[in-house]
């Protein structure tokens, strides 16, 4: 976090969020009152970052200062090295494994089961990270650990399936 710059602070509740982008990744997000917005997004800039001010959602409240460092960004504290850049960092060693976030798997349908895919990696320096496919009926729950190759191959054969089931696809409709 060393080349974040020391931005102004007043703790008035915030009315901007500005986007601190670092070769095209989304590294951190800095909340700004009014005032500020303007010095702040200048500061950014001249430490090199670019800054995209947007407003802040419906519902979130930040004071004027407030900075959010993403995890998996370049602007990241070194001291999280241990931790791949997608884990969640919460709890590893209790679980025993770094995971990332649960991606929900939402048709914005109902449907029979709940289904959430992560990545999760055991704690084990040479341990190579793994997809986990987790489904919910009821109280009962499966899961289903992948190999990065075995995602990786179900990815293509999801995507000839669901080419022949909606006949659309790539190519005119032909799978290459």
């Amino acid at each position: 976090m060393s080349t974040l710059p020391t931005l102004p602070i007043c703790g008035e509740p915030a009315t901007v969020r500005i986007e601190l982008y670092t070769a095209d990744s989304l590294d951190a997000c800095a909340y700004t009152c009014p005032a500020h917005t303007t010095h702040a997004t200048a500061v950014i800039a001249r430490a090199g970052l670019d800054a995209h001010p947007v407003g802040v959602a419906t519902g979130v409240a930040r004071p004027c200062g407030y900075v959010h460092v993403y995890a998996t960004g370049t602007l990241a504290e070194p001291a999280d090295q241990g931790h791949p850049r997608w884990c969640d960092r919460d709890d590893c060693q209790r679980r025993g494994e770094h995971r990332s976030r649960a991606r929900h798997v939402n048709t914005n349908r109902p449907e029979a089961f709940i289904v959430d895919v992560a990545l999760v990696q055991a704690l084990h320096p040479a341990a190579e990270p793994m997809v986990n496919l987790t489904s919910v009926e009821g109280s009962a729950a499966a899961s289903l650990v992948l190999s990065i190759g075995q995602a990786r191959v179900l990815r293509y054969r999801l995507a000839h399936l669901l080419g022949m089931a909606t006949k659309a696809g790539p190519n005119g409709g032909r799978w290459v």
